[in-house]
């Protein structure tokens, strides 16, 4: 895994809830929380469409794919201890996907909330929070992403549904 934008919004989100001291605004604590889920949303589409052996046209195109909702979907199955497999038999998810899964879906929240709720008040504590678990899930899937359950994660990220 390469170096790419998901590398450069984390770094961002450290940046936005860091660069005012020890008082940052509303405005930074938000976009520092939106910014985290663009991170770790933008690593696994950068993940996915490596594994596409196509071309870099076709790459763009599949991470074009993913939608918010299906991959929010997806990662309410992964978070769980086991998930379903595409023949109907029960798979031990490993823990580092949980991890990953269970971010995603508390991101996506985080990120709803940051961007949409004015009346919620972001503590810097709550956002360094954010930010370290960002971290510790770059860190997971970094340590997981070759496992094939972490590639059937992508996948049922892109399907809708499982036949």
């Amino acid at each position: 895994m390469g170096v790419g934008l998901a590398q450069d919004l984390l770094k961002q989100a450290n940046h936005l809830a860091t660069y005012e001291g020890d008082s940052p605004t509303q405005a930074s604590l938000r976009r520092a929380v939106s910014t985290a889920y663009y991170a770790l949303f933008h690593l696994l589409l950068e993940d996915a469409s490596q594994r596409w052996q196509g071309s870099p046209e076709a790459r763009h195109g599949l991470a074009r794919a993913f939608g918010h909702g299906q991959m929010n979907e997806a990662s309410l199955q992964f978070r769980e201890a086991t998930w379903q497999d595409w023949f109907g038999d029960l798979r031990q998810v490993p823990q580092e996907v949980r991890h990953v899964a269970s971010a995603f879906v508390d991101f996506q929240e985080s990120r709803h909330t940051a961007d949409y709720d004015n009346h919620k008040i972001w503590t810097l504590q709550e956002v360094r929070e954010v930010l370290d678990t960002a971290q510790a899930a770059f860190q997971d899937w970094q340590s997981i992403h070759t496992d094939p359950m972490a590639g059937n994660y992508l996948l049922a990220m892109l399907l809708k549904e499982q036949r």
